[in-house]
């Protein structure tokens, strides 16, 4: 279902006092809206106050005080002017409008301040107003959820509802696991996913049926029980972790982010060279197994000429001796004499004789010989060739040995210079700071030792299907001993035929929507940054790696500079949110923020044309919105759709209004 929003309406919201209004128009072809506010006036709250009325959450995050949550979600100044006995609330109103009618959206909270002054949060409300059947039906309860799934799933949320500080983020440290997970929620695999758990819950209805009349049977029911069971507990390790790996480097984003904003200018040098560090650490490591690589390549290739070096010597020499007596004449190939021989005819036109046909045939032999002084071991390589290969090896390996030793020297140097960063951070006079570079080292260590378990857990659960498989086919050869057990064999071979196909369309689905995404983020970025021939192809593997490719042939994600990452989180976003199927706004909070005056051109151009139709409410700062961009959006910008929001003198309340253009 498509759908714009018409309007936002807080009351009592975080910093926005009483009720601010927010009304929204819609063309298809002046498709941006423009929010404009100083950092800390409530621009982020804004796109807070979307998430919390559709999904009872907030996306951003306070960095000092760790989670908004943390804070009253009631605005402050309204609590304290609460009197004792009295209550108050906040509220987020959005009205949509869909294609089948305008839309209502409502969540709501109560406080209450009892008589000692302490305050009682109610449970948040949401309602649901749609059209049905002539009327506008009201929904409360646990279908209101549903309701906006349908509209807008909350897995999809991230790729319309976009924080631009995490979207530049989102690809600074290379994260599968993260890109597998997006990729899983715009292939809508919960259905495939609910069939096997249902097809699952009948096959183990259907075992416990069956009768085990052999102790072979009973023996080999037995192991599946333990097999599906340790698969179980394998899958649920499995997902924990993924969920802490992606929880982990989430918060690590927000404390590098953290570090590298922090006004210390010792700091910000030092965390601005951590950064640069560790992408020339990846770079290296990336040169360094391309080194390796073609080292062993060359010892593959050369090797076995080196084992053979005298052997191939004798040959050689024994064949230019055999050459120089005459016995094994040059450049005359074996195959034309044969041709000769099998016609009957010389080539000057005359018949050859049975005698002659003698002769021919030990020359022909001869020739077999000579042939092995052109070639050998079956390719077009000479023996002369291996020769000055094999008296090349010592230089050349020692080239491609230096090579690796440099690169070697090099990332060691690199990973020396990180650690003494690291721990001139933590040894910092500022508190905060070590506490901040104390928790990046955790999250670090945590990270790495997750990506390391969930491989091992993957492993693990490879050869328990492997396993689990065997003793299924067992299983049915065991039933098919029995009579009585042959109608449950064949719908248990039925339901397991079942689940095999579901295993198999889940990887298909996946594999066709990488591609999907694959090819429309290349085409998104593309057309999106600024040096479009520094760089042909985006790659996402199998292994949801994401490399972009530089002209030169290399992955140079790690070397992306901030407005480039900003781009390529854009494109791939943008191509999720297409593949998506759904039609909702797309709302950016800082979309240009720490982007170069070239790039915040090119996205101001390029943006609102490949989402035209969609509307788009750009959530920007004074900085962001110079004139440059001014002039950029204007053609795509309706008066009415500007807004600004001010604050008071203490900066404690904010209001929004319509401030025209």
């Amino acid at each position: 279902m498509r759908f714009t929003i018409s309007s936002i309406e807080m009351t009592n919201y975080r910093q926005y006092q009483g009720k601010q209004t927010l009304d929204f128009s819609f063309d298809k072809n002046k498709n941006v809206s423009i929010i404009l506010g100083q950092n800390g006036a409530g621009k982020s709250n804004l796109l807070n106050a979307l998430t919390w009325c559709f999904y009872g959450k907030e996306i951003h995050n306070d960095q000092q005080a760790k989670e908004t949550d943390g804070m009253p979600i009631i605005n402050v100044a309204e609590l304290d002017a609460l009197e004792p006995g009295r209550s108050t609330f906040a509220e987020v109103v959005v009205s949509i409008c869909t294609n089948t009618g305008q839309w209502l959206i409502k969540r709501h909270i109560d406080v209450l301040k009892d008589d000692l002054g302490k305050l009682h949060f109610d449970q948040p409300q949401l309602t649901v107003i749609y059209p049905f059947d002539g009327q506008d039906k009201i929904v409360e309860g646990d279908e209101t959820q549903r309701l906006i799934n349908n509209l807008l799933p909350e897995a999809l949320r991230q790729f319309f509802f976009i924080d631009g500080e995490q979207l530049r983020e989102f690809f600074r440290i290379s994260n599968p696991t993260e890109i597998a997970k997006a990729i899983d929620n715009v292939s809508q695999l919960e259905l495939v996913y609910k069939a096997a758990e249902n097809l699952e819950a009948y096959e183990n209805q259907l075992r416990k049926n069956v009768k085990a009349t052999t102790p072979q049977l009973q023996k080999v029911q037995q192991k599946i029980q333990i097999l599906k069971g340790k698969n179980e507990k394998a899958k649920e390790s499995l997902q924990k972790n993924k969920e802490e790996l992606e929880k982990d480097i989430s918060e690590l984003a927000q404390v590098e982010d953290y570090l590298r904003k922090h006004n210390d200018a010792v700091v910000s040098k030092l965390q601005e060279e951590r950064e640069q560090s560790e992408k020339d650490i990846k770079s290296l490591n990336r040169h360094l197994k391309d080194a390796e690589l073609e080292r062993n390549g060359y010892l593959v290739d050369t090797a076995p000429y080196i084992l053979l070096k005298d052997e191939i010597e004798s040959a050689y020499s024994l064949i230019q001796q055999k050459v120089e007596k005459g016995d094994l004449p040059p450049r005359i190939r074996e195959t034309f004499v044969r041709e000769l021989i099998d016609s009957g005819r010389c080539i000057c036109g005359n018949e050859i004789k049975e005698n002659e046909k003698h002769n021919l045939e030990s020359y022909s032999r001869k020739l077999e010989l000579s042939e092995l002084s052109e070639v050998c071991f079956g390719g077009n390589v000479t023996l002369g060739e291996i020769l000055s290969d094999i008296k090349e090896f010592p230089s050349k390996i020692d080239q491609l040995n230096r090579k690796i030793e440099e690169f070697k020297d090099e990332y060691d140097e690199k990973k020396r210079r990180l650690d003494y960063i690291s721990e001139t951070l933590k040894k910092h006079n500022i508190e905060e700071i070590r506490a901040y570079e104390e928790r990046r080292k955790k999250l670090t260590n945590g990270i790495n030792k997750n990506e390391n378990l969930i491989k091992m857990l993957e492993a693990e659960i490879t050869t328990i299907n492997k396993d689990l498989d065997e003793a299924l086919s067992e299983e049915r050869k065991e039933l098919s001993k029995d009579k009585k057990n042959a109608q449950l064999r064949a719908k248990l071979q039925l339901v397991q035929e079942a689940l095999k196909t579901l295993a198999g369309t889940e990887y298909i689905i996946k594999s066709k929507i990488r591609k999907q995404v694959e090819r429309t983020t290349k085409e998104n970025f593309l057309k999106l940054i600024r040096k479009k021939e520094a760089f042909k192809d985006i790659v996402i593997e199998d292994t949801f790696d994401v490399k972009v490719i530089h002209s030169q042939g290399y992955n140079a994600i790690n070397d992306l500079s901030a407005g480039e990452y900003m781009i390529f989180g854009l494109s791939f976003m943008s191509a999720l949110m297409t593949i998506s199927g759904f039609h909702a706004p797309v709302i950016i909070d800082t979309p240009l923020g720490k982007i170069d005056d070239e790039h915040r051109e090119q996205i101001t151009t390029e943006l609102p044309k490949f989402l035209q139709g969609t509307q788009l409410i750009l959530l920007v700062t004074p900085t962001e919105y110079d004139d440059t961009v001014r002039k950029n959006l204007q053609e795509y910008l309706l008066e009415e759709n500007f807004f600004k929001i001010v604050e008071n003198e203490s900066k404690t309340i904010s209001k929004v209004i319509s401030h025209g253009h």
